[in-house]
């Protein structure tokens, strides 16, 4: 259970959750403008930016049940 919460440990201390909060801040600054909402690029880049929590989570609780058994 060390290296699980090592691995942890270093995933909180990482970037990725700032960067996550940036390029969601990027992506929400774009949809204030009507002709990049309605843009493909733009829905793909939201359902990008919405899904990934859920994912991580799933990812993340995968991990820690498969350590555990």
């Amino acid at each position: 259970m060390d290296d699980l919460s090592t691995y942890l440990a270093v995933l909180a201390d990482s970037d990725l959750f700032g960067t996550l909060a940036l390029i969601c801040l990027g992506v929400f600054l774009c949809g204030l403008s009507r002709r990049v909402r309605e843009s493909k690029q733009y829905v793909w880049l939201a359902m990008g930016c919405l899904l990934f929590m859920p994912m991580l989570h799933f990812v993340g609780t995968y991990i820690i049940n498969a350590v555990r058994y």
